[in-house]
């Protein structure tokens, strides 16, 4: 790990690791929600307060990205993350748009979970790495 991110300071790697710290709880909680949902008839206010923790790591990441954005006195690292956070978005879009037409036209393939974090956060790391890359 410190091979890879050789070239951060420490408020670059603080964000990062926190970052990386929202993404493992996402994938935790929704990894553990259709587990658990998969077993009984859950209420409605069951299933809102599982919503509401899926939630929870989506929220923390966009406060830690708002604040490393605060932060970053690097005009140029900022626009860099800023184009990074769109790609991500972007491919988060896309993906739903796509899983969305096939549950909703094929619905026996429905089990697909939630990994809108997982992408957002796997391809903006990706395309801030592929910025970084070109641009040297």
């Amino acid at each position: 790990m410190s091979a890879c991110n050789r070239d951060l300071n420490r408020f670059q790697l603080r964000h990062m690791r926190l970052v990386g710290a929202m993404l493992a709880c996402s994938v935790a909680i929704t990894s553990g929600v259709p587990a658990l949902s998969g077993r009984q008839e859950l209420s409605n206010s069951t299933q809102l307060i599982l919503g509401l923790l899926a939630a929870g790591p989506i929220i923390g990441t966009m406060i830690v990205i708002a604040r490393y954005l605060r932060g970053e006195t690097d005009e140029y690292l900022r626009s860099l993350v800023v184009r990074s956070i769109l790609w991500g978005f972007g491919v988060v879009m896309v993906s739903d748009t796509l899983i969305g037409a096939i549950v909703e036209y094929h619905p026996h393939h429905a089990p697909f979970g939630l990994f809108n974090m997982d992408i957002f956060v796997v391809t903006s790391m990706i395309a801030l790495r592929i910025q970084l890359w070109r641009d040297r």
